[in-house]
């Protein structure tokens, strides 16, 4: 297992106005309460958006972690509608080893948000005290969630977003750009909420077939809002 290390150092976190603009054009609507960047592309654009364990609003906000990235919250989402979850909760019944290492990015999890509250000052949020995102720490919900955290705490710390990561490998790899295209770029940046959650199709600029799995549910797309 690979070192654990931060996918981005603590300097290059804090977000820019533009950082800020491409969020809401990625995503399609405007965004609230980012208070770091944990991943971002090799072209610096971000990848995964850290928001505040409390929102501006007062409500408490457990998932830390949001994947904003298109291509690969499209790839996600067609391993999630592929059964891919359903395989790894099987396998969180039957692999000691698997559910231990799970346990740990929930508690990884737990660490990270109290961390990234304690810098943006947001202070202790007593509602979602032990309560990390996607599932964890004993099933898998939200393959977003995995990944989101997998690309923001570095590899090795959560093994089910390691795997995830892997298997769109052949969409995504970090060690190459896919912005140009992925997102509107024309005109003003998104000002209303008109986003619908659920899985999306492969940007064009991927230039191949989603992943093809045996179907077994569909499920929602990824929880919570930036």
């Amino acid at each position: 297992m690979e070192e654990n290390t931060a996918a981005v150092p603590q300097e290059s976190r804090q977000p820019s106005a533009h950082d800020l603009e491409v969020l809401s054009r990625q995503l399609g609507r405007p965004v609230r309460d980012v208070v770091e960047i944990p991943a971002r592309c090799v072209c610096g654009n971000p990848l995964v958006a850290a928001t505040a364990p409390r929102l501006s609003n007062g409500t408490p906000f457990p998932t830390t972690f949001y994947l904003t990235h298109p291509v690969i919250t499209s790839a996600v989402s067609r391993l999630e509608a592929g059964g891919l979850m359903n395989e790894m909760n099987q396998r969180l019944t039957g692999e000691q080893d698997l559910a231990d290492a799970y346990r740990g990015a929930h508690e990884a999890y737990l660490q990270a948000r109290n961390d990234i509250a304690g810098r943006s000052g947001t202070g202790a949020v007593p509602e979602i005290d032990g309560i990390s995102a996607g599932g964890m720490p004993t099933r898998v919900k939200c393959l977003h969630v995995l990944v989101g955290h997998s690309l923001a705490a570095g590899p090795g710390v959560n093994p089910l977003g390691d795997e995830a990561i892997e298997a769109i490998s052949e969409w995504w790899t970090k060690d190459r750009c896919y912005c140009d295209g992925a997102w509107d770029t024309a005109g003003e940046a998104p000002s209303r909420d008109l986003s619908r959650h659920g899985p999306q199709g492969l940007p064009e600029i991927v230039g191949r077939p989603a992943p093809v799995r045996k179907a077994q549910s569909t499920t929602p797309a990824e929880e919570g809002n930036a």
